[in-house]
């Protein structure tokens, strides 16, 4: 019970964002652009854990990929959680479209609570991957 309350809660917390176009900051990429690798943070709704901090976070794609499943998709919507102290960030939960720049019904909700999968970007030039957990890492002014 307490897994589905927590894949609804993540998932609910991507879908609040997603529609909140105003929220999201470009690090990467051009938001308007279908075949621009892109990916995009809501640095507001950084929200301090128990030992991490979480984000949501939103990435477009170029071309068609698979994601760690095998499932296809061009663009995601995801909650991330960063591990400060490793300097690292995961995925908990993603909703992927098949479509470019997060058009149409997600056609896959994935739920990476219990095996989180590494925020990388492997082939992204420039990779964001650092850049993203300095600034989610970084303390805040009270």
């Amino acid at each position: 019970m307490r897994r589905v309350s927590h894949l609804l809660m993540a998932i609910g917390m991507i879908g609040c964002a997603a529609h909140a176009q105003p929220g999201w900051f470009t690090v990467v990429g051009d938001p308007q652009d279908k075949v621009a690798d892109t990916v995009q943070v809501d640095p507001a709704r950084v929200a301090p854990a128990e030992s991490a901090k979480e984000m949501n976070l939103r990435v477009n794609r170029a071309t068609a990929r698979f994601n760690w499943d095998g499932i296809a998709y061009r663009s995601y919507e995801s909650r991330v959680v960063f591990d400060c102290q490793a300097r690292r960030a995961s995925y908990v939960a993603a909703r992927f479209y098949i479509q470019p720049l997060w058009q149409g019904e997600a056609h896959h909700v994935a739920d990476y609570t219990d095996a989180p999968k590494p925020v990388l970007f492997r082939d992204m030039k420039p990779n964001p991957t650092a850049r993203i957990v300095r600034a989610a890492c970084r303390p805040r002014a009270s």
